[in-house]
């Protein structure tokens, strides 16, 4: 396929005025307002002892000029008529200059006959047949004059002095990468800000050559409960952590996943940001073992991916919970500007292979939730059905209470600012308090469920004497960071407090043919690598069809 060269440019519309000279019997007036129309300012004030400071300004269209073959004049001389030359010769076009001198460099254009060259001053006849014209000399009055002439033949225009926002157009700046142009401009406002911005994205184009899928996290089955507290992203860490990838060369893309049983940066990156070693300490992960965390790259980050989002390497396999949690990770990010379409492409993959992972295994893998994984060890626990008090009122909380309205008489459900609705069917079996309330209540409380986000303990020692002193208590913490101190059990054995690896140690015997399904998983991903290789094909190749 030919490709064709081409140049950017900024055109604008805009309203002409002509300012007729008015009579005055004042003779120094008239000298003020003849050296304003020989400095064509036709700006200045009607009072002139206080000139206006007015600029126009353009709302202009970006467009891409195919110049090959077509005659293009540049009327000047000097470094900025150098620098316009250059870049119509980038384009490709018939390049014609008109100057009484040239610099040095110039001149070796004309030597390597890459332009025609006429050593004169403007004439209004050069401009016919011009397909644009660059008037670019040291003369704003010169300048003014070679507009006109454009004018008159409708021709596009450029000035690269005062007289520029009554041209026609300007010269963005631009940056290349490859088959790849950018166009910035400040509508000729303020070309230093412009420039700032070429520089700054210069720079990340060179980057765009390599767009590889990293996950750095880690989870349950590299920490305890106790161990990656610290990691997770709750209230402003989440934010702060948001903000500092920000700020990092070489990522592309990212969303922060934070659940219940992991901490992970799922990003689109540079190779050189896959190799050193920023991400995992940008999480923290610095301050521990190497063994206690994982950095997954290329197809075994897609694998990864594939995993999670099917549930598979969830502290229950199989649960669907994470799906939604991926997703609505997914939505914020692309909220905060942190994600785009690279993301949305890895992660739409990763969720079509992870229903055919769901539809392989969920006929033979007994998928059971968290949230009745919990219930169903309480139940164990207690075989009375009369009350249980659940607190939190997230996807987790309303799931427990939706799954104990259908087995238990009486659901206390506690929430901290924002009151849920309760369903018409749970009017009589399900009660809502404050957070406030809950410990006028634990006496009467024997199963405690807590799916709730805090940033420190809900429950605490100093609840010990409000619980029921003559029975047991069992309390499940399914919340990250844990929300239930568990030094709570030190103080009465009639306490009992199982976190998220207690439950899944209960659970363990139940899963002896897990790794069979986990292998099975990992095939059915295996399948479907060619959707990894064509998405890596997308982002790093071009397409000229744009």
């Amino acid at each position: 396929m030919r490709i064709r060269q081409s140049i950017p440019f900024l055109l604008f519309t805009q309203i002409y005025f002509h300012l007729p000279l008015q009579c005055t019997r004042d003779e120094s007036e008239i000298k003020k307002k003849l050296e304003c129309i020989a400095n064509e300012s036709w700006l200045c004030s009607t009072d002139y002892d206080k000139p206006m400071n007015i600029q126009k300004t353009h709302t202009g269209m970006h467009i891409n000029l195919f110049l090959e073959g077509r005659r293009c004049l540049v009327i000047g001389g000097g470094k900025v008529a150098f620098h316009k030359t250059e870049l119509l010769l980038e384009a490709q076009a018939i390049v014609h200059v008109i100057s009484p001198e040239l610099t040095d460099e110039f001149i070796r254009l004309v030597e390597l006959n890459l332009v025609t060259y006429e050593p004169r001053e403007f004439e209004t006849t050069d401009t016919t047949d011009a397909t644009i014209v660059y008037a670019a000399t040291n003369s704003r009055g010169a300048n003014r004059a070679i507009l006109n002439a454009c004018r008159e033949e409708n021709i596009l225009c450029c000035c690269v002095d005062g007289n520029w926002s009554d041209g026609d157009f300007t010269t963005p700046a631009i940056t290349r990468h490859n088959q790849l142009m950018v166009s910035i401009s400040s509508g000729g406002t303020n070309c230093r800000q412009s420039k700032l911005v070429k520089n700054s994205l210069g720079r990340h184009l060179e980057m765009l050559g390599a767009a590889n899928l990293i996950i750095v996290g880690t989870d349950h089955h590299h920490l305890s409960v106790e161990e990656r507290e610290p990691f997770h992203l709750t209230g402003d860490r989440y934010e702060r952590a948001g903000f500092m990838m920000m700020q990092l060369w070489g990522i592309h893309e990212f969303l922060l996943l934070n659940t219940c049983n992991r901490v992970e940066i799922i990003a689109v990156v540079t190779s050189e940001t896959s190799e050193n070693g920023i991400l995992p300490h940008s999480m923290g992960f610095s301050s521990i073992k190497e063994n206690k965390y994982y950095i997954k790259t290329g197809e075994k980050a897609f694998e990864h991916l594939c995993l999670v989002t099917s549930g598979m390497l969830s502290q229950t396999p199989g649960e669907n919970h994470i799906t939604a949690q991926i997703k609505d990770s997914l939505e914020t990010a692309k909220t905060r500007k942190w994600a785009g379409n690279m993301l949305q492409e890895w992660i739409s993959s990763a969720l079509f292979i992870s229903k055919e992972i769901k539809n392989e295994t969920s006929s033979k893998l007994d998928t059971e939730q968290i949230e009745a994984l919990a219930l169903r060890y309480l139940g164990a626990k207690i075989e009375s059905r009369d009350t249980i008090m659940i607190i939190g009122t997230g996807i987790l909380g309303k799931s427990l209470v939706e799954e104990s309205a259908r087995s238990y008489k009486k659901t206390i459900w506690c929430y901290h600012r924002n009151r849920p609705l309760i369903k018409p069917e749970w009017q009589d079996q399900v009660e809502l308090i404050g957070f406030n309330e809950i410990k006028n209540r634990l006496g009467e409380i024997n199963l405690i469920v807590s799916a709730a986000t805090s940033n420190g303990y809900i429950l605490t020692t100093a609840h010990a004497p409000f619980f029921d002193q003559e029975n047991s208590t069992h309390v499940v913490d399914l919340g990250m960071p844990r929300t239930i101190d568990p030094d709570l059990q030190t103080i009465s054995a009639d306490i009992q407090v199982l976190d998220l690896d207690g439950i899944k140690n209960w659970n363990r015997q139940g899963l002896c043919h897990f790794y069979d399904f986990l292998s099975s998983s990992r095939k059915i991903t295996a399948k479907h690598m060619h959707i990894y290789e064509k998405i890596t094909h997308n982002f790093q190749g071009w397409n000229p069809s744009e």
